[in-house]
């Protein structure tokens, strides 16, 4: 009589966590409406919950394991806010689908280009991104940044690690530049 061995592998769920600034960080904020992070744009080799690394050449490797716990545009936008209102102050980062105040908001766009780790542990985040005031769709400087984190390992559990850590520093230049 033969019998099944094992079943299917166990999945695993991860998620972006807040990463409090490395440094002090003393911004003074533009502007009297406080930023809303708007909609992230994910490309489509991304927009998926499971989870993406990049392989050798062209090649992209999605697991059948590691997943994430909502969608990864969802966990960015939410990681952003928590890093922003760490860095800036609560009174000046409006959570998504927190009322808008009465002056309303200026809206945090942001365009990922690429956002994953590799074989060798390098997590690497590439994002456009525009802070624009209420009203307005014009005129605004739209801002680049390349973001490179050691995650140490390729585990699935250090390359989020790092992706967290890597949406904190992108955090960090749009403080700065708030």
């Amino acid at each position: 009589m033969l019998s099944a061995c094992g079943g299917s592998p166990k999945t695993h769920f991860h998620t972006l966590v807040t990463e409090p600034s490395g440094q002090a960080m003393h911004v003074s904020v533009r502007g009297d409406n406080p930023i809303e992070v708007g909609h992230v744009t994910l490309p489509g080799t991304l927009d998926r919950l499971w989870l993406v690394t990049r392989g050798e050449g062209t090649s992209i490797e999605i697991s059948d394991r590691d997943r994430w716990v909502a969608p990864l545009n969802e966990l960015i936008q939410r990681a952003l806010t928590a890093d922003l209102r760490d860095r800036i102050g609560v009174p000046f980062v409006v959570a998504p689908g927190d009322p808008s105040p009465p002056g309303g908001v200026r809206v945090l766009a942001v365009n990922i280009e690429q956002f994953s780790g590799d074989a060798t542990g390098q997590v690497v985040l590439e994002a456009d991104w525009v802070i624009r005031d209420p009203g307005r769709r014009t005129g605004e400087e739209s801002r680049h940044a390349v973001i490179h984190v050691d995650a140490g390992s390729s585990r699935p559990e250090a390359i989020t690690a790092a992706m967290s850590l890597a949406i904190a520093k992108l955090s960090d230049r749009i403080a700065a530049a708030a």
